[in-house]
């Protein structure tokens, strides 16, 4: 298989973490699906018809991405995702080269430092330490009692950034970060990941692993800063925009997505709304309207708070003003 960068994999065969792992046949298996907090995976044997409609069966229509082993399971996509939006995208992995003991001198005198281990996360009572609390999908937490599980920026009573572990496997783990919206761009996940770094090297920990979507400039600008190396690029299939941020991606990358639901829309008239968010995220009043405008006239129902939010950087256009108070909310 060609997915040894994703540790989540070994970490769910071996009962580390939770998931699922289905086979066409459990005595001589050809085919596989792998099925991951981190990921889903199809391997081996992609002509099994049987099998693939059992895949398509797995994968939620709205959310789920899946990795393909093979390009013969990439072109079977549409025959194992029921969403016929799923497209392809590029994703990196990224792995530490050297261990950075973690500079605070920089760090404000507001915010704190504090490590997160098995046993102390029920004394979480912070803002935010729900987000900490159920980070976690080890198949049992308490196998990693003493370990270190990562790192939280704190500001009084409120954790304003945290790094943890997504999976660990003997003495490989990889981790994510995460910040709050408030409290961006201002090292604070730099902070986090590093403390995170040193603490779990120190505890034994020898490869730590990172993956992030190409387009996720902060995430990989963060795992650079930290020490981590580029290992290896991959692909990955998703029914919606790759991003972990609204500005992950440019008008011009917005606008091709808008493109992509429109003319999924030709196959499937299902994509309206889709289309309309990535029409308003780049900046595009006539695509949006024209999106909009379908799914008022077929009566579907539109969420007034949601739609405002996801079309709010249109707010400034008179077009927009002018179309949208001619809208009749129940």
């Amino acid at each position: 298989m060609n997915f040894n960068h994703e540790l989540s994999i070994e970490a769910v065969i071996k009962g580390k973490s939770r998931g699922a792992i289905y086979v066409d046949d459990s005595e001589k298996p050809q085919s596989a699906l792998i099925m991951t907090p981190e990921c889903n995976v199809v391997a081996g044997y992609a002509g099994n018809p049987e099998f693939n409609v059992g895949v398509k069966s797995c994968l939620d229509f709205g959310g789920d991405a899946i990795m393909c082993d093979t390009t013969d399971w990439e072109r079977r996509i549409n025959d194992i995702h029921s969403n016929v939006a799923v497209r392809k995208y590029l994703r990196r992995y990224y792995q530490l080269s050297q261990r950075l003991l973690p500079d605070f001198t920089g760090l404000d005198g507001k915010y704190t430092v504090e490590y997160v281990y098995s046993d102390g996360l029920d004394d979480l009572k912070y803002n935010n330490s729900e987000n900490v609390i159920d980070w976690f999908n080890f198949s049992n937490i308490d196998d990693y009692k003493g370990c270190c599980l990562g790192a939280y920026v704190r500001t009084d009573s409120k954790i304003v950034s945290w790094c943890l572990a997504d999976c660990i496997v003997e003495d490989k783990m990889e981790i994510g970060v995460k910040t709050d919206p408030e409290f961006r761009r201002q090292g604070l996940a730099t902070i986090a990941v590093a403390a995170t770094v040193s603490k779990c090297m120190a505890n034994g920990i020898r490869q730590i692993g990172w993956h992030c979507v190409d387009s996720n400039i902060g995430s990989y600008t963060v795992a650079e800063r930290v020490g981590f190396v580029k290992v290896k690029e991959y692909s990955c299939y998703t029914p919606h925009p790759p991003i972990e941020n609204i500005t992950d991606l440019n008008d011009d990358q917005w606008a091709d997505w808008g493109k992509h639901y429109d003319e999924m829309n030709e196959i499937e008239p299902r994509y309206h709304w889709q289309a309309a968010q990535c029409w308003a995220f780049a900046n595009d009043v006539p695509n949006t309207i024209r999106n909009v405008k379908y799914i008022w006239n077929s009566g579907q129902t539109i969420d007034r708070d949601i739609f405002l939010e996801q079309c709010s950087r249109l707010q400034g256009n008179g077009r927009w003003n002018s179309f949208v108070s001619t809208l009749v909310w129940d």
